[in-house]
């Protein structure tokens, strides 16, 4: 219910508004008709009526020729070794070894006897009535 009102109080308030500015615009408008370009008549030029350029079944296959790319070459930086050894400016850490401690061995530790108990939830009536998840 809250929601309708305040949808319905912020629409009433963006018309009024709009109307006000509506009512306060009169004689505004700007006259263009200085600004107007006028377009320059398109001229035909010999390229776009040439045949050889749209109708492509005149094209012989002749004139065509495929581009064909300079050889590969292995160049010294791709062989080297000490390019792709990434890992020789890491140094290998050393774990110390692991041990038992005596929280680990303890009995006490590991049977717990003492266990929480949750409440068993219910349910009520506001979870499940119509008027309240509409």
């Amino acid at each position: 219910m809250k929601t309708t009102v305040k949808h319905l109080t912020a629409g009433t308030i963006v018309a009024l508004l709009l109307l006000v500015g509506n009512v306060n615009a009169k004689g505004t408008e700007a006259k263009a008709s200085g600004h107007e370009s006028i377009e320059s008549t398109l001229q035909v030029e010999k390229w776009m009526i040439d045949e050889l350029i749209w109708n492509t079944n005149s094209i012989s296959l002749t004139e065509i020729n495929q581009e064909t790319e300079t050889g590969l070459e292995v160049e010294n930086w791709m062989i080297n070794t000490e390019t792709w050894n990434l890992s020789a400016g890491f140094v290998e850490e050393t774990e110390a070894g692991m041990y038992l401690e005596s929280w680990m061995t303890n009995e006490a530790t590991w049977h717990v006897h003492y266990t929480e108990n949750d409440t068993e939830l219910t349910v009520e009536n506001w979870m499940t009535g119509n008027k309240v998840w509409k």
